[in-house]
């Protein structure tokens, strides 16, 4: 799955957040594909909105610096005044609007990191260019655009933290060492302060990071434990079918949305024949190795994210369709019979040698029956093909069948 943001979603299981909890214990800030995809496509929301915010709450803090200009460099004021009004403070403001266009996550966070560029750049360019007395002052500002950039409002990824403070630090040691009004021993203590602040401020930036990103795999384990466990309730442990619980809820479901649209609802039920004989006689190895493969046979026949196959008890299974007719039902139900039949599943005490089942359908429209009449309506049709033979389906595929006669409530055909 791709999501708006264009971040592919993989599936992530709590096998592989466990691998990275491990691995995580001696550090780093890097997940693995599939973790990374998913922590990015949890946290879009978040990262984008707290992007967005600082940079707006930023553009007029940032031009409160014009008032360290004028103290300072009074000399190169109209060049900061241009370069604060048309240059940085709009890009913050385009920059904070392209994020909240929700782009791919490589290019907000090149975005987020040529702001504090952007800062760095006309903070050196008026410390090149001004001769006065305050310059050796004015080059201090470069530490709250560090703090800005790794552990305040702007925040970066570690990543782009690292590259930006090396940038940041290049620049602003180079031109320290190129002017020439500043002395040597102040130029030495420039150097090692903003050195230090960038060791101080990215180190303080990665653990932030890193306990950010241990932070969301527990969460993400709990989820998805509690999502497996809360999926494991909900399935036949022998089959993988879904379990009289799913069916309830799933029936719930079905029938709200069902009496908006008025269309019907079928519920087959199936019941192997004959199978107490097979387990008897072969033991619950067979048995259940029949009831697998009759299991896959069902699913096999569903439409995939619509059909329910459950199994309802003991050798009995339920198919729940929604929107279909009993006519298509019926069909769908003749083809699963037919199915299992030429699966040739031994049965010695069957009628043909072989497991056969026997089918019962029912249907319905929500507003003329409940959904448990409809499921008992089944378990009588059931009843009905069981009575006559078994290996069938009940109303035979020949019955002419109708669902027009709604006072009815049920629509279970007979000869």
């Amino acid at each position: 799955m791709v999501t708006q943001a264009g971040i592919a979603v993989v599936s992530v299981t709590s096998a592989l957040v466990e691998a990275a909890l491990s691995a995580r214990r001696s550090g780093g800030t890097c997940f693995t594909t599939e973790i990374e995809a998913k922590f990015e496509a949890d946290t879009l929301a978040k990262r984008n909105q707290r992007l967005i915010t600082g940079l707006l709450v930023s553009a007029p803090l940032y031009n409160l610096f014009l008032i360290a200009d004028w103290l300072l460099v009074p000399d190169v004021v109209r060049l900061a005044i241009w370069l604060h009004v048309l240059v940085v403070t709009p890009w913050m403001l385009l920059a904070a609007w392209l994020i909240s266009r929700k782009p791919r996550p490589f290019v907000r966070e090149c975005l987020a990191a040529s702001v504090p560029l952007l800062i760095i750049m006309q903070i050196d360019l008026c410390f090149a260019f001004t001769n006065s007395p305050g310059a050796a002052h004015y080059q201090y500002v470069v530490i709250p655009t560090l703090l800005y950039t790794n552990v305040s409002l702007h925040r970066l990824r570690f990543a782009s933290a690292r590259a930006v403070t090396a940038l940041i630090v290049a620049i602003h040691v180079s031109l320290v060492l190129w002017v020439d009004y500043i002395s040597s021993a102040v130029a030495a203590i420039i150097v090692i302060q903003v050195i230090i602040c960038a060791y101080i401020t990215l180190v303080a930036n990665y653990t932030m990071e890193r306990d950010l990103r241990r932070s969301y795999l527990f969460s993400l384990r709990d989820r998805l434990l509690h999502a497996e466990a809360d999926a494991a309730s909900r399935r036949d442990p022998l089959t993988g079918l879904a379990n009289r619980f799913h069916l309830d809820e799933a029936l719930k479901e079905i029938w709200c949305a069902s009496e908006f649209t008025n269309v019907p609802v079928c519920v087959i039920m199936v019941d192997i024949d004959h199978f107490k004989r097979l387990n008897d006689r072969y033991g619950h190895g067979a048995g259940d190795l029949c009831l697998k493969r009759v299991a896959a046979i069902l699913s096999g026949e569903l439409r995939f994210g619509r059909d329910l196959a459950v199994r309802y008890g003991g050798e009995e299974f339920l198919l729940l369709l929604p929107d279909m007719d009993l006519m298509e039902a019926v069909r769908v139900a003749e083809r699963t019979r037919r199915s299992i039949e030429s699966a040739a599943i031994p049965n010695a005490l069957g009628l043909s040698g072989v497991v056969t089942a026997s089918f019962g359908v029912a249907a319905s429209i929500p507003s003329d029956l409940g959904s448990s009449d409809l499921v008992a309506a089944a378990d009588q049709a059931l009843y009905a093909a069981k009575s006559n033979g078994r290996n069938q389906v009940w109303p035979p595929l020949a019955t002419k069948i109708s669902l027009i006669d709604r006072t009815s409530k049920s629509q279970v055909g007979s000869q």
